[in-house]
């Protein structure tokens, strides 16, 4: 009847208590106090108390709603922040009718406004928390006060607003010194460290993480004690302390396994694993990944397929695994690949589905139209209406006829305009493509020539020449190469740019064995351009790491792609520059294409040193 696994000493004891008794209201508290352990609790275990404490519950009573309201956490376990919402939403409409439910609502609007932050939708949760915290204030109830203040400062950082966040959270934290209060927000000085480690004030950011660890535990809420071992894992990494971060990511997955909820268990091992490659333990590292890519096949899940795929492609890189690294990278193009079908067919599956409905709809419309007006109208009207309809078809037809001519040469007129304004705009595009071919094989076949005239002359050494001649031919093949990949495709969406530069950045790193690079994906919409375009966002991205690393003297190179209503791309390194290196190299050229291309790019320089070049497209946020 009750799962086997044992999370905390808190559930065993509620669960032992529960089991000998027989009193149904001593029942049903019990089972509240169980539902109020979900953070420590698997889904399929808070799913299972909350149907228990339905079924003892009165139907509409204050406890069988809040029973109800556990079931928004249990979506949020599953991921899906959306059904929560929704939930929420027929809770919030339920509830308004009940006597003393101010706290019933208070426990809704929050979970609602947790739903809305994992949805995106931001605006919309801060209007939520504010009416919480509005709720919370006038009820005097300081532990709702907290969890108001700090989901409004988590809004703020999904928004990226760290200083409107730290001031929240803040509030929060001088609101009371009640340890008992504060040992049950414990996400409170977490997601403050997490504030603080953002800006580089790990002095901070440690202290309030280990706060928050220390108040999670005392009250083994497993879940915020994960939260916070991975939060101080990232700041002993980014502190240089790896052995440290290692062993708090090892216990957080250890943690993660006794709560039971696979997805968070999964994206768990995916960080680690990744963390293993960059500290070169590939073999724990390859073994983890392994085993959570199994995991998440069993559970079907192809964005955690394709995390982990990359986690594992990581450490075979770092392991310089070649032919393996190449298998997975293969493997992720599919999945992604995969995902993209998958989410088309959802798409029109829902398309279908709305056009049956509203076809039914129609139908039973038409048919009660049909029965008013077989009880209304008498023969004589019937024969009035066709009489009127023929009259009506006549005028009708004749004007069909006039505006079908009117069409017709509308039409013609215009196929002669498109015809030409298409001509117009290949003959743009051929003289484009053909100055763009010109200059970036012309200096090439220039190379090329130079180099025969000096081996003729004998005023080289032959293997020299030979292997200059061998790159500049095939900087030639490599050119027509990208210029022919993108050229052949009407549509190219950014995962294949991405997976192409990626590929070239590899083949291009291998040439400077000092500098390491690093690459990120954030793509959230798979936003596709025409080629012309690709192709211009794929020479510059490929000029400015040029620049990088031959003119930046850079140890370290830091790639990210993300898109999210927009395209955004930033290449930074941490070298030093010289004035005469940032004027030149195809700086103009950069921003020419940049231009006509409808793009923004801008050179930032960075703190103690380098510079990071970005590059967006002109609906980005």
């Amino acid at each position: 009847m009750f799962p086997v696994r044992s999370q905390t000493k808190r559930i065993d004891q509620l669960r032992d208590r529960l089991a000998g008794e027989t009193a149904r209201s001593k029942q049903q508290t019990l089972l509240l106090d169980l539902c109020e352990q979900y953070s420590s609790l698997s889904a399929d275990s808070l799913q299972q108390y909350v149907n228990m404490g339905l079924a003892i519950s009165k139907e509409n009573s204050n406890e069988h709603f809040l029973f109800r309201n556990y079931y928004c956490f249990y979506f949020l376990k599953l991921g899906d922040a959306t059904q929560s919402r929704i939930y929420s939403d027929s809770l919030l409409r339920r509830v308004s009718s009940l006597k003393n439910n101010e706290q019933i609502l208070l426990e809704i609007l929050a979970n609602k406004a947790i739903a809305q932050v994992r949805e995106n939708q931001y605006k919309e949760a801060i209007e939520t928390s504010l009416k919480f915290l509005e709720g919370a204030e006038h009820r005097k109830d300081t532990l709702c006060v907290l969890r108001a203040y700090t989901i409004l400062g988590w809004v703020n950082m999904e928004l990226d607003n760290v200083p409107e966040s730290i001031n929240w959270l803040s509030k929060g934290l001088q609101y009371t010194d009640n340890v008992q209060i504060l040992s049950n927000i414990s996400s409170l000085h977490n997601n403050i460290a997490s504030c603080y480690e953002h800006i580089r004030q790990y002095d901070s950011a440690i202290h309030y993480v280990n706060l928050g660890l220390k108040y999670s535990t005392a009250v083994e809420n497993l879940g915020n004690q994960a939260n916070a071992l991975n939060i101080r894992a990232d700041i002993y990494s980014k502190t240089n302390k790896i052995k440290k971060a290692q062993q708090d990511l090892e216990e957080a997955l250890i943690i993660r396994g006794k709560i039971g909820d696979l997805p968070y268990i999964i994206a768990d091992m995916g960080q680690l694993s990744r963390f293993y490659a960059t500290t070169h333990q590939t073999d724990k590292g390859i073994s983890l990944a392994l085993e959570g890519i199994k995991l998440s096949r069993n559970s079907n899940n192809l964005y955690k397929l394709i995390y982990l795929n990359q986690a594992l492609a990581k450490n075979y890189e770092a392991a310089s695994n070649i032919p393996e690294y190449a298998k997975v990278l293969k493997e992720i193009i599919y999945l992604k690949d995969s995902l993209h079908e998958k989410n088309s067919i959802d798409a029109i599956a829902e398309m279908v589905t709305k056009y049956e409905l509203q076809k039914k709809e129609n139908i039973i419309i038409q048919q009660e139209n049909n029965l008013i007006k077989n009880h209304y109208f008498s023969v004589g009207a019937g024969i009035a209406f066709i009489l009127a309809s023929i009259i009506i078809w006549l005028i009708y037809r004749n004007y069909t006829f006039i505006q079908k001519r009117k069409m017709e040469f509308a039409l013609a007129e215009e196929k002669i305009h498109s015809s030409k304004a298409v001509q117009q705009a290949e003959e743009n595009e051929r003289k484009r493509i053909a100055a763009d071919l010109h200059d970036n094989l012309g200096s090439y076949a220039a190379a090329i020539t130079s180099n025969v005239r000096y081996l003729k002359e004998g005023r080289m050494e032959p293997s020299s020449l030979i292997s200059q001649l061998d790159e500049n031919a095939k900087g030639i093949v490599t050119q027509l190469s990208d210029t022919i990949w993108v050229l052949k495709n009407e549509q190219l969406p950014i995962t294949k740019l991405a997976d192409r530069f990626k590929a070239w950045t590899q083949r291009m790193i291998q040439n400077y064995p000092d500098v390491r690079y690093y690459y990120e994906e954030d793509i959230v919409e798979d936003i596709e351009f025409p080629p012309v375009k690709m192709l211009n966002i794929f020479l510059i991205l490929k000029e400015c790491l040029n620049n990088a690393l031959k003119h930046s003297r850079c140890t370290t190179i830091m790639i990210h792609v993300s898109s999210d209503h927009g395209l955004c791309i930033s290449i930074a390194d941490n070298g030093k520059w010289a004035e005469e290196s940032i004027a030149g190299n195809g700086i103009e050229n950069i921003k020419h294409r940049a231009k006509e291309c409808d793009l923004m790019i801008v050179w930032e320089a960075l703190e103690p040193s380098g510079t990071k070049v970005i590059l967006t497209s002109a609906t980005t946020n």
